[in-house]
């Protein structure tokens, strides 16, 4: 072979091997897909409104004795209800108010509901008013358990459903064994004076934990 050719097929080999790795390269099969992921969250939420009052008073013959006006007691005490927030003023033992509590889902999700009742009192009531000041909640004609998300049958969560509502009904009372305390000079004064019951309603995604949801919401 002559020097001439010899570059010639040089040549030739040096494009043979571009044009396998030139066509290597455009023989390779790929494709490219794309979907889209639509994200709408939910939604817990919750109203809670109260109605319905109604009011009893010790009688010599019984207990509870419903009055004939809601708004007041048998010795002259008054219940108000206004908004979300009921006044008792006066009271005497043995008087007691009824209301309706009503809770309804308003989130767009399932939820699960916990009730709990605080009583407050004023830097001048006395101490032992904690012992008298008593609230109910019944559900039907069975008592609610307050203070946990264990409220529900069987003592289970109790779940309402989107637009689901719930009817509770609750008692404030004060006990007919509450006595009436004295300042160190005898001199009479009131059990109490600006003693509160908080009633509050909470409501949390089903698939939570209780201790998480208690974690959300800062309380035990």
């Amino acid at each position: 072979m002559s020097k001439k050719k010899a570059i010639i097929s040089a040549g030739l080999i040096a494009l043979l091997c571009a044009a396998v790795i030139v066509g290597s390269t455009f023989a390779l099969f790929a494709v490219t897909r794309s979907s889209d992921v639509a994200v709408t969250t939910g939604s817990v939420d919750i109203s809670a409104e109260l109605s319905g009052l109604a009011t009893a008073s010790l009688s010599p013959d019984a207990d509870n004795v419903p009055n004939e006006t809601a708004g007041s007691f048998a010795t002259g005490g008054t219940a108000e209800l206004n908004g979300n927030k009921l006044t008792l003023t006066n009271i005497v033992p043995g008087d007691s108010a009824t209301f309706t509590l009503t809770v309804k889902n308003t989130g767009k999700n399932a939820a699960k509901v916990r009730v709990d009742a605080l009583l407050t009192l004023g830097e001048d009531d006395d101490k032992s008013a904690e012992k008298y000041i008593k609230t109910t909640v019944k559900n039907g004609e069975s008592e609610f358990a307050l203070g946990t998300w264990a409220c529900g049958e069987s003592g289970g969560a109790l779940i309402l459903a989107s637009d689901e509502t719930l009817t509770l009904t609750v008692t404030v009372a004060l006990d007919k064994s509450a006595t009436q305390p004295a300042d160190e000079t005898g001199a009479v004064k009131p059990l109490a004076s600006s003693a509160a019951v908080k009633i509050t309603v909470y409501a949390g995604q089903t698939n939570a934990s209780d201790s998480d949801l208690n974690a959300a919401f800062s309380i035990n």
